[in-house]
């Protein structure tokens, strides 16, 4: 009953805002709503957000949950559609996930499109990740994280670095990741209209913002079109309803040591939002699968 009326409101509230997305025409109108809509969807989490960070030509900044201990370092790519940033939203689902893994967050600031379009935010990823290993850090210690665009942005990060040879995280988890910039998945019309956020107009105009003038099946634009060979364990959530479901169910399908996960009747990146208790499964789980492949490499480690 509770989780009924729980998915209920959530269904509400997001049907309100997919109709203002829908009207949402530029950018600063986007940022405004994401704004707006924060209080009301983010989780509440304890939590201690460190002062900016540089990191090799990229900035970001430590989120470390209270109580939590330490071993595990979690990459955050955040979401939003390559244009906005939410750190209500996305800082506390950081703390949720590193409070349940053992794991403190790292949370890059990438630059925004359509002030700095592609390659600005894959080439400020790229650099917090080899920031990392310059400064030190235990790769084998390490799992990207990343919902929606920034699901995009780990997956394209963590191909650059096997493509430069570079070291691999220990695994990554997405969360309803945007992989393809052609939109050309089935779920895309399928789910046109069921999908309690996004309508497929609305999506379609990430495209001119974020990479004007590219061909959107680049994988380093559409990281669905990308070998998926030789990168770490992946674990991929993502609702049934989404419009975005078949970039999940696509890349699961041609990625070794993939696993997707497709939750009932659930929105665009529910783990964000504070009351669905399958947000909190989805949680619980990830947590497990950064455990798993992270307790040799932080064992005794704080």
């Amino acid at each position: 009953m509770r989780a009924g009326l729980q998915r209920w409101a959530v269904e509400h509230l997001l049907h309100g805002a997919r109709a203002a997305l829908a009207r949402a025409r530029t950018p600063a109108r986007v940022r405004a709503l994401a704004a707006r809509a924060a209080p009301f969807v983010a989780r509440k989490e304890t939590y201690e957000a460190s002062a900016p960070l540089e990191m090799g030509g990229s900035r970001g900044r430590w989120i470390t949950p209270a109580g939590a201990p330490q071993g595990g370092i979690i990459l955050y790519f955040h979401g939003g559609g390559f244009v906005t940033e939410c750190g209500t939203i996305h800082d506390s689902l950081l703390a949720a996930l590193g409070r349940n893994a053992g794991a403190r967050g790292l949370m890059i600031d990438y630059r925004l499109a359509p002030e700095h379009p592609f390659p600005a935010a894959t080439d400020d990823c790229f650099a917090a990740w080899n920031w990392m290993l310059s400064a030190g850090f235990d790769p084998a210690r390490v799992v990207f994280a990343g919902d929606s665009a920034g699901g995009n942005l780990a997956l394209v990060t963590a191909m650059r670095a096997r493509d430069e040879g570079l070291p691999l995280p220990a695994a990554m988890v997405l969360m309803s990741p945007v992989l393809d910039l052609t939109f050309s998945g089935p779920s895309f019309v399928r789910n046109d209209g069921i999908d309690p956020m996004f309508r497929a107009e609305t999506a379609s105009r990430i495209q001119d913002w974020y990479a004007p003038g590219q061909d959107p099946a680049d994988p380093r634009i559409s990281p669905l079109f990308g070998r998926a060979d030789g990168l770490p364990p992946t674990q991929i959530h993502v609702g049934s309803s989404e419009i975005l479901l078949d970039d999940t169910l696509r890349y699961a399908a041609k990625a070794p040591g993939s696993l997707a996960a497709v939750w009932h009747g659930m929105p665009h990146v529910f783990p964000a939002i504070r009351g669905l208790v399958d947000g909190d499964r989805a949680i619980a789980e990830m947590a497990d699968f950064i455990h798993a492949h992270t307790s040799e490499a932080t064992r005794g480690a704080n």
